[in-house]
């Protein structure tokens, strides 16, 4: 058997151990992170949907929520209303689908404002909903992917892994993780959950 001084570099192993106990630990990273936000906001701050997420990814690394939960973080933020993801779907809407979806309400006399029930408008309306619903899938995934090698965080990459093998199981997965953290849905989001097949 080799001598241990062979098999290992000892000067290099206590120059790593140094640089662990260095780095902030995840719940003092969490906390950190949490504080810098809330001096933010009391100051009249805008916290960027960046900084929101990086609050969220340190909750995880801290063990302090389970997969479920990261992915509602990941999801809300990433593509929510304020995140990367809400951006680029108006755009697409802009582009691609706003005018052709007006010209089909002014085709069947709808004022601006006015809209059919989901699943009850014309079968042309219908089929252009679902081409929207399908660029915004896929928009959305491209979000998830980029910025999973942006921010090179296992969280975020395996929510991209989720999001593109098995997108109602990442549903489902969403909605537990959101029921973790809120409790669960109102009797008009679990009729349209159990429609969708999110949950049972």
């Amino acid at each position: 058997m080799a001598k241990l001084s062979r098999r290992f570099d000892w000067a290099g192993s206590f120059q790593r151990l140094e640089q662990i106990a260095g780095q902030a630990s995840p719940l003092n990273r969490m906390e950190q992170l949490y504080r810098r936000n809330e001096s933010k906001s009391a100051r009249g701050e805008k916290v960027t949907w960046q900084e929101h997420l990086e609050v969220g990814l340190a909750i995880y690394d801290a063990g302090r929520m389970p997969l479920d939960a990261g992915l509602v973080f990941v999801t809300a933020l990433l593509l929510g209303s304020s995140g990367p993801g809400e951006e680029r779907v108006q755009t697409l809407w802009a582009k691609e689908f706003r005018d052709r979806f007006e010209a089909i309400r002014r085709q069947h006399g709808l004022a601006e404002d006015e809209d059919w029930p989901p699943g009850q408008g014309p079968a042309e309306h219908e089929a252009l909903n679902a081409e929207f619903e399908e660029a915004t899938d896929r928009v959305l995934g491209e979000v998830i992917d980029e910025y999973a090698v942006k921010i090179g965080h296992p969280l975020v990459r395996q929510a991209a892994e989720l999001y593109a093998a098995d997108r109602l199981g990442f549903e489902r997965r969403v909605e537990k993780g959101r029921q973790w953290l809120f409790g669960p849905p109102d009797e008009v989001m679990a009729k349209y959950l159990r429609i969708s097949g999110i949950i049972e």
